[in-house]
């Protein structure tokens, strides 16, 4: 297959969809978490939001990837495209009209904010369950859509158009929410994903493994159990999901629910200016993803993963101090922002410097035929924790004070860094 930049015609497919969509998808998160504290005034009412959807993909996860392994996974790609890009289509539309529906005896107004809830709520479901596919689907596609000497290259570009997507998603993602409001913020979202999906329709790769297995629960747990088996015998594995779960428990709600708060609670900014925030630690990851790119592909991931955690807990440190510090009317505001919008670019760094070579190792290391089921459960066992997390910090936050949710969180992250140093059998990982 003829080669370029995006490597070949296949994976450029997949990539421009992916990037159409996750630009749309970008608008979408930044405009639901601002909408939901704005709609009901609590960090709680966002936590459980976001908590929610992080236990539908949890409870999907375990079957998702034996699914995955069975199946075409680009068929799998542009169907859980289709099916949100239909879903958030709807939702803008009950959103903007605000109509009146009669059930029996019941209507429900959709310009109450409980209907709108619920509404949500139902839209988040439905997101989670294709994402639970769509994850270990796209993830495990790329070692069949490139060869091995390309695959960093191939995870830099998605980690740099991750970046890129956030750029464009800070710039304009405050911009359309103030100008269109939310219920237009999320139609574009699902024409976004409907582009996608016709995008991914094109690519001809063979993405799927023959099995002899009839597929039945039985089957599904025990293959489920061969990818834990990997995992436990893998050396080095074990400890880095373990790391993984300790940093995703103490940093999710950080981004998800704290900062947001923060912003458009304490210091009431308009989200055009939170936006740059996000900006910030896009370029961050833009610059590393470029510099990966270059780079050949490592054997060993532990030097990235101890550094990078290294430097994540400064950055969250400097942030809880930024945060502090202006509480206590010590930081006038303009300091606060533009220093937050530098530690920013730097954790964009540090994460992105993990991330990458991170992709690459369980590509390379996991066999295909097994890779869905074994990616699946990385995901279920680091993002297990995400819901539990995200509910109590909203509540935590509620209740309590800023300041100290940022000690709780620097400590964790320093736990996990601490690990990462102190752990033998991390180094051939």
């Amino acid at each position: 297959m003829k080669k370029n930049w995006l490597i070949n015609k296949n994976f450029a497919l997949l990539f421009w969809g992916r990037l159409v969509s996750d630009i749309g998808n970008a608008f979408y998160q930044f405009a639901i978490g601002w909408y939901i504290l704005s709609l009901t005034q609590s960090a709680e009412q966002a936590g459980l939001y976001m908590a929610l959807g992080g236990i539908v993909f949890l409870v999907m996860t375990p079957l998702s990837g034996v699914i995955v392994d069975r199946l075409d996974r680009i068929k799998v790609i542009y169907i859980t495209d289709w099916i949100r890009g239909i879903t958030i289509l709807i939702t803008g539309y009950f959103i903007i009209s605000q109509p009146n529906i009669t059930l029996g005896t019941s209507t429900l107004d959709f310009a109450n904010t409980d209907v709108q809830m619920v509404l949500l709520y139902i839209t988040a479901f439905i997101f989670s369950v294709n994402g639970a596919l769509f994850n270990p689907a796209v993830t495990t596609s790329i070692p069949y859509l490139v060869d091995d000497a390309s695959l960093q290259r191939a995870n830099s570009l998605h980690a740099g158009m991750h970046a890129f997507v956030s750029i464009i998603g800070a710039l304009f993602a405050g911009i359309l929410y103030g100008l269109l409001g939310v219920g237009f913020v999320f139609i574009i979202n699902g024409v976004a994903y409907i582009l996608s999906a016709i995008s991914e329709m094109f690519i001809q790769a063979k993405t799927k493994i023959e099995v002899t297995k009839k597929f039945t629960i039985r089957v599904a747990f025990a293959e489920f159990n061969e990818g834990i088996q990997f995992i436990l015998q893998k050396q080095g594995m074990l400890v880095f999901v373990f790391v993984v779960l300790v940093v995703n428990f103490f940093a999710s709600p950080l981004f998800a629910i704290a900062q947001p708060y923060f912003y458009n609670q304490v210091v009431q900014v308009e989200p055009f200016l939170y936006s740059f925030i996000g900006l910030g630690f896009s370029l961050g990851s833009i610059a590393t993803a470029i510099y990966l790119s270059q780079k050949p592909t490592s054997d060993k991931v532990h030097p990235f993963l101890r550094k990078g955690l290294l430097g994540f807990t400064l950055g969250v440190f400097l942030l809880g101090t930024l945060v502090t510090l202006y509480l206590e009317n010590i930081l006038p505001f303009v300091w606060l922002y533009g220093l937050s919008i530098v530690v920013s670019l730097g954790i964009g760094v540090v994460i992105t410097y993990v991330n990458t070579p991170i992709g690459v190792a369980i590509h390379r290391y996991v066999p295909k035929e097994k890779m869905g089921r074994v990616n699946a459960i990385i995901s279920f066992m680091a993002q297990g924790v995400v819901p539990i997390s995200t509910a109590l910090s909203g509540w935590m936050i509620d209740q309590g004070s800023l300041p100290l949710f940022y000690l709780i969180v620097v400590l964790g992250m320093a736990l996990g860094s601490w690990m990462s140093y102190r752990s033998k059998s991390l180094e051939a990982f």
